[in-house]
Protein backbone atom coordinates (compact mmCIF):
# COMPACT_ATOMS: atom_id res chain seq x y z
CA UNK A 1 0.00 0.00 0.00
CA UNK A 2 1.08 3.51 -0.74
CA UNK A 3 1.26 6.02 2.14
CA UNK A 4 -1.49 7.74 1.14
CA UNK A 5 -3.43 4.35 1.13
CA UNK A 6 -2.42 3.82 4.45
CA UNK A 7 -3.34 7.07 5.04
CA UNK A 8 -6.84 6.65 3.87
CA UNK A 9 -7.65 3.47 5.50
CA UNK A 10 -6.39 4.98 9.28
CA UNK A 11 -8.04 8.12 8.52
CA UNK A 12 -11.56 5.92 7.74
CA UNK A 13 -10.66 3.57 11.01
CA UNK A 14 -10.40 6.87 13.35
CA UNK A 15 -12.39 9.87 14.14
CA UNK A 16 -10.67 12.00 16.70
CA UNK A 17 -7.88 13.17 13.99
CA UNK A 18 -8.58 16.74 13.54
CA UNK A 19 -10.69 18.10 10.84
CA UNK A 20 -7.43 19.79 8.47
CA UNK A 21 -4.99 16.82 9.55
CA UNK A 22 -7.91 14.22 7.69
CA UNK A 23 -7.47 12.73 4.42
CA UNK A 24 -10.60 13.75 3.07
CA UNK A 25 -9.71 17.18 3.65
CA UNK A 26 -6.76 17.06 1.96
CA UNK A 27 -8.49 15.72 -1.08
CA UNK A 28 -11.31 18.60 -0.85
CA UNK A 29 -8.57 21.59 -1.00
CA UNK A 30 -6.16 19.78 -3.28
CA UNK A 31 -5.51 17.91 -6.56
CA UNK A 32 -3.77 14.77 -6.03
CA UNK A 33 -0.49 15.40 -7.57
CA UNK A 34 -0.62 18.58 -4.95
CA UNK A 35 -0.46 16.83 -1.78
CA UNK A 36 1.39 13.57 -0.14
CA UNK A 37 1.86 12.05 3.25
CA UNK A 38 4.61 10.87 5.54
CA UNK A 39 3.76 7.96 7.42
CA UNK A 40 5.06 5.94 10.10
CA UNK A 41 3.16 2.59 10.93
CA UNK A 42 3.40 -1.01 11.85
CA UNK A 43 1.68 -4.14 10.81
CA UNK A 44 -1.27 -3.05 12.72
CA UNK A 45 -1.70 0.38 13.51
CA UNK A 46 -0.20 3.89 12.49
CA UNK A 47 1.56 5.33 14.50
CA UNK A 48 2.24 9.00 12.88
CA UNK A 49 1.46 10.52 9.95
CA UNK A 50 2.08 13.76 8.61
CA UNK A 51 0.22 15.33 5.36
CA UNK A 52 2.02 18.30 3.71
CA UNK A 53 1.01 20.33 0.41
CA UNK A 54 3.52 20.93 -2.70
CA UNK A 55 3.87 24.24 -4.83
CA UNK A 56 5.79 25.88 -7.03
CA UNK A 57 6.04 29.77 -6.78
CA UNK A 58 8.87 31.29 -9.80
CA UNK A 59 11.73 28.51 -9.78
CA UNK A 60 11.02 27.41 -6.39
CA UNK A 61 9.53 24.19 -4.85
CA UNK A 62 7.40 24.95 -1.30
CA UNK A 63 5.83 22.78 1.33
CA UNK A 64 3.10 25.04 2.60
CA UNK A 65 -0.62 24.76 3.39
CA UNK A 66 -3.47 24.57 0.86
CA UNK A 67 -6.08 27.69 0.74
CA UNK A 68 -8.55 27.62 3.61
CA UNK A 69 -6.46 25.57 5.63
CA UNK A 70 -5.61 27.09 9.19
CA UNK A 71 -3.62 24.25 10.45
CA UNK A 72 -1.29 20.85 9.65
CA UNK A 73 1.51 19.48 10.96
CA UNK A 74 2.03 15.78 12.64
CA UNK A 75 -0.76 13.54 14.06
CA UNK A 76 0.40 10.84 16.48
CA UNK A 77 -0.98 7.86 17.69
CA UNK A 78 0.20 7.94 20.96
CA UNK A 79 0.66 4.18 23.44
CA UNK A 80 -1.59 4.02 26.60
CA UNK A 81 -0.02 4.38 29.68
CA UNK A 82 2.99 6.56 28.48
CA UNK A 83 4.90 8.04 31.36
CA UNK A 84 6.11 11.85 30.31
CA UNK A 85 9.61 10.73 29.82
CA UNK A 86 8.34 8.21 27.39
CA UNK A 87 5.54 9.99 25.39
CA UNK A 88 8.72 12.81 24.66
CA UNK A 89 11.05 9.71 23.50
CA UNK A 90 8.16 8.64 21.32
CA UNK A 91 7.66 12.19 19.98
CA UNK A 92 11.27 12.73 19.08
CA UNK A 93 11.14 9.17 17.33
CA UNK A 94 8.02 9.77 15.32
CA UNK A 95 9.27 13.33 14.41
CA UNK A 96 12.42 12.14 13.01
CA UNK A 97 10.71 9.86 11.15
CA UNK A 98 8.20 12.12 9.31
CA UNK A 99 11.03 14.29 8.77
CA UNK A 100 12.89 11.87 7.22
CA UNK A 101 10.37 11.17 5.06
CA UNK A 102 9.60 14.89 3.31
CA UNK A 103 10.79 15.78 -0.05
CA UNK A 104 14.25 18.20 -0.15
CA UNK A 105 12.07 21.53 -0.94
CA UNK A 106 13.72 25.32 -1.31
CA UNK A 107 10.82 26.30 1.75
CA UNK A 108 9.07 24.78 4.25
CA UNK A 109 6.21 26.67 5.91
CA UNK A 110 3.31 25.04 8.03
CA UNK A 111 0.99 25.81 11.02
CA UNK A 112 0.77 23.32 13.40
CA UNK A 113 -2.61 22.58 15.26
CA UNK A 114 -2.40 23.76 18.40
CA UNK A 115 -2.42 20.03 20.04
CA UNK A 116 1.11 19.92 19.07
CA UNK A 117 3.04 21.09 21.93
CA UNK A 118 6.72 19.96 21.26
CA UNK A 119 8.55 21.17 18.26
CA UNK A 120 11.98 20.61 19.64
CA UNK A 121 12.67 17.82 17.15
CA UNK A 122 12.07 20.18 14.49
CA UNK A 123 14.43 22.75 15.71
CA UNK A 124 17.39 19.80 16.23
CA UNK A 125 16.70 19.22 12.37
CA UNK A 126 16.81 22.90 11.76
CA UNK A 127 13.72 23.82 11.23
CA UNK A 128 12.95 27.59 13.04
CA UNK A 129 9.62 28.26 14.95
CA UNK A 130 7.01 31.78 15.79
CA UNK A 131 4.73 31.72 17.87
CA UNK A 132 1.15 32.18 16.62
CA UNK A 133 -2.54 32.70 19.04
CA UNK A 134 -5.80 31.61 18.16
CA UNK A 135 -8.60 32.01 21.01
CA UNK A 136 -10.77 28.81 21.93
CA UNK A 137 -13.58 28.42 23.97
CA UNK A 138 -13.14 25.20 25.68
CA UNK A 139 -16.57 24.43 26.98
CA UNK A 140 -20.21 25.03 24.81
CA UNK A 141 -22.31 22.98 27.06
CA UNK A 142 -23.91 26.09 28.80
CA UNK A 143 -25.46 29.12 26.75
CA UNK A 144 -26.07 30.77 29.53
CA UNK A 145 -22.36 30.79 30.56
CA UNK A 146 -21.13 31.60 27.01
CA UNK A 147 -23.45 34.80 27.36
CA UNK A 148 -22.25 35.78 30.28
CA UNK A 149 -18.73 35.39 29.21
CA UNK A 150 -19.01 37.80 26.01
CA UNK A 151 -18.24 41.63 26.38
CA UNK A 152 -20.56 43.88 26.68
CA UNK A 153 -19.65 45.69 23.32
CA UNK A 154 -20.29 42.46 22.12
CA UNK A 155 -23.79 42.05 23.51
CA UNK A 156 -24.71 45.55 22.70
CA UNK A 157 -23.98 44.73 18.75
CA UNK A 158 -25.56 41.81 19.07
CA UNK A 159 -28.71 43.39 20.18
CA UNK A 160 -28.72 45.99 17.87
CA UNK A 161 -28.22 43.34 15.04
CA UNK A 162 -30.87 41.76 16.02
CA UNK A 163 -33.28 44.20 15.51
CA UNK A 164 -31.87 45.63 12.13
CA UNK A 165 -31.02 43.06 10.34
CA UNK A 166 -32.31 39.35 8.89
CA UNK A 167 -30.25 36.31 9.31
CA UNK A 168 -30.67 33.11 7.11
CA UNK A 169 -28.50 29.60 6.16
CA UNK A 170 -26.59 30.01 3.60
CA UNK A 171 -26.35 28.30 0.46
CA UNK A 172 -24.21 30.02 -2.04
CA UNK A 173 -21.17 31.24 -0.49
CA UNK A 174 -20.22 33.04 -3.72
CA UNK A 175 -22.24 35.22 -1.29
CA UNK A 176 -19.52 35.19 1.19
CA UNK A 177 -16.84 34.86 -1.74
CA UNK A 178 -18.01 38.26 -3.27
CA UNK A 179 -17.99 40.57 0.21
CA UNK A 180 -14.16 39.04 0.96
CA UNK A 181 -13.14 40.33 -2.35
CA UNK A 182 -14.95 43.58 -1.23
CA UNK A 183 -13.64 43.52 2.22
CA UNK A 184 -9.62 42.39 0.75
CA UNK A 185 -9.45 45.27 -2.00
CA UNK A 186 -10.47 47.76 0.58
CA UNK A 187 -7.79 46.54 2.62
CA UNK A 188 -5.49 46.38 -0.75
CA UNK A 189 -5.08 42.58 -0.16
CA UNK A 190 -5.82 39.47 -2.73
CA UNK A 191 -7.70 36.18 -1.65
CA UNK A 192 -6.16 33.67 -1.85
CA UNK A 193 -8.77 31.20 -3.64
CA UNK A 194 -11.37 31.98 -6.32
CA UNK A 195 -14.89 30.96 -6.19
CA UNK A 196 -14.79 27.89 -7.68
CA UNK A 197 -12.51 26.95 -5.25
CA UNK A 198 -14.37 27.88 -2.66
CA UNK A 199 -17.88 26.21 -4.03
CA UNK A 200 -16.14 23.05 -4.08
CA UNK A 201 -14.80 22.78 -0.74
CA UNK A 202 -18.62 24.19 0.36
CA UNK A 203 -20.18 21.37 -1.54
CA UNK A 204 -17.99 18.77 -0.57
CA UNK A 205 -17.94 19.54 3.44
CA UNK A 206 -21.99 20.10 2.99
CA UNK A 207 -22.17 16.12 1.46
CA UNK A 208 -20.03 15.18 4.64
CA UNK A 209 -22.37 17.17 7.38
CA UNK A 210 -19.45 18.94 8.36
CA UNK A 211 -19.99 22.99 7.37
CA UNK A 212 -22.66 25.73 7.79
CA UNK A 213 -22.59 28.96 6.61
CA UNK A 214 -25.49 31.96 7.27
CA UNK A 215 -26.02 35.51 5.74
CA UNK A 216 -27.06 38.33 7.26
CA UNK A 217 -29.08 41.04 5.17
CA UNK A 218 -30.31 44.97 6.09
CA UNK A 219 -33.89 46.20 5.47
CA UNK A 220 -32.91 46.24 2.02
CA UNK A 221 -31.97 43.00 1.65
CA UNK A 222 -28.94 43.43 0.76
CA UNK A 223 -26.19 41.19 2.30
CA UNK A 224 -23.98 43.10 5.24
CA UNK A 225 -21.60 40.00 5.99
CA UNK A 226 -21.26 36.58 5.80
CA UNK A 227 -19.87 33.42 7.95
CA UNK A 228 -18.77 29.50 7.33
CA UNK A 229 -18.21 27.68 9.94
CA UNK A 230 -16.45 24.07 9.63
CA UNK A 231 -16.65 21.18 12.51
CA UNK A 232 -15.25 17.61 13.67
CA UNK A 233 -15.98 15.53 16.46
CA UNK A 234 -13.93 18.08 19.15
CA UNK A 235 -13.77 21.19 17.73
CA UNK A 236 -15.79 23.48 15.73
CA UNK A 237 -13.70 25.88 13.32
CA UNK A 238 -14.82 29.68 12.11
CA UNK A 239 -13.15 28.62 8.51
CA UNK A 240 -14.68 31.94 6.74
CA UNK A 241 -16.64 34.82 7.44
CA UNK A 242 -16.39 38.53 5.96
CA UNK A 243 -18.35 42.09 6.28
CA UNK A 244 -19.53 44.56 3.63
CA UNK A 245 -16.37 47.28 4.28
CA UNK A 246 -19.16 49.80 3.86
CA UNK A 247 -21.67 48.68 6.00
CA UNK A 248 -19.01 47.74 9.66
CA UNK A 249 -21.32 49.12 12.31
CA UNK A 250 -23.99 46.63 11.68
CA UNK A 251 -23.36 44.80 14.43
CA UNK A 252 -23.85 41.76 11.71
CA UNK A 253 -20.06 39.87 12.36
CA UNK A 254 -21.26 39.69 16.07
CA UNK A 255 -24.62 38.26 15.27
CA UNK A 256 -23.05 35.85 12.94
CA UNK A 257 -20.13 34.67 14.89
CA UNK A 258 -22.86 33.88 18.08
CA UNK A 259 -25.42 32.49 16.12
CA UNK A 260 -22.45 30.03 14.75
CA UNK A 261 -21.25 29.54 18.62
CA UNK A 262 -24.74 28.53 19.76
CA UNK A 263 -24.62 25.91 16.61
CA UNK A 264 -21.70 25.10 17.41
CA UNK A 265 -22.66 23.62 20.94
CA UNK A 266 -25.25 20.91 19.14
CA UNK A 267 -22.32 19.44 17.38
CA UNK A 268 -19.25 19.21 19.07
CA UNK A 269 -17.22 20.51 21.97
CA UNK A 270 -15.01 23.38 21.28
CA UNK A 271 -15.11 26.56 19.19
CA UNK A 272 -11.80 27.51 17.93
CA UNK A 273 -11.76 31.37 16.45
CA UNK A 274 -8.88 30.26 14.26
CA UNK A 275 -6.83 33.01 15.52
CA UNK A 276 -5.31 36.46 13.48
CA UNK A 277 -2.23 38.13 14.50
CA UNK A 278 -3.92 41.34 13.21
CA UNK A 279 -4.33 43.82 16.50
CA UNK A 280 -8.75 44.81 15.21
CA UNK A 281 -9.21 40.67 14.78
CA UNK A 282 -7.73 39.58 17.70
CA UNK A 283 -9.40 42.00 19.79
CA UNK A 284 -13.10 40.99 18.50
CA UNK A 285 -12.25 37.51 18.86
CA UNK A 286 -11.29 37.48 22.59
CA UNK A 287 -14.32 39.78 23.02
CA UNK A 288 -16.12 36.59 23.10
CA UNK A 289 -14.53 35.23 25.67
CA UNK A 290 -12.36 32.54 24.33
CA UNK A 291 -9.15 31.79 26.33
CA UNK A 292 -5.94 32.69 23.74
CA UNK A 293 -3.94 29.53 22.80
CA UNK A 294 -0.41 29.17 20.99
CA UNK A 295 -0.16 27.20 18.57
CA UNK A 296 3.85 26.78 16.14
CA UNK A 297 4.51 28.34 12.94
CA UNK A 298 6.94 26.14 11.64
CA UNK A 299 9.28 26.62 8.47
CA UNK A 300 13.13 26.26 7.45
CA UNK A 301 14.31 27.47 4.35
CA UNK A 302 17.04 25.74 1.99
CA UNK A 303 17.38 27.77 -0.95
CA UNK A 304 20.55 30.39 -0.34
CA UNK A 305 18.72 32.61 -3.29
CA UNK A 306 15.61 32.21 -0.90
CA UNK A 307 17.45 33.37 2.10
CA UNK A 308 19.03 36.03 0.15
CA UNK A 309 15.49 37.27 -0.80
Amino acid sequence: MTNKEVYRAWCNKRTDIPLFLQYDWMEIVAKPEQWDVAVVSTEHEVQAFMPYFKKQKLQFDIITIPPLTPYMGPWLHYPEGQKESTRLSFEKKMFEQLIAQLPKTDKFIQYFHPEVSNWLPFYWNGFEQSTRYTYVIDDLTDPDALYQNLQGNIRREIAKAQKSLSMSDCNDVRILHELKLKDYAEKGNEVNYNAAYFDRVFEKLKAKDACKAWVAYDSDQKAVASLLLVWDEDSAYYLAGAADPYNKNSGAMSLLMWTAILFASGVTIKFNFEGSMIEPVERFFRSFGAKQTPYFEIRKTDSKLLKLL
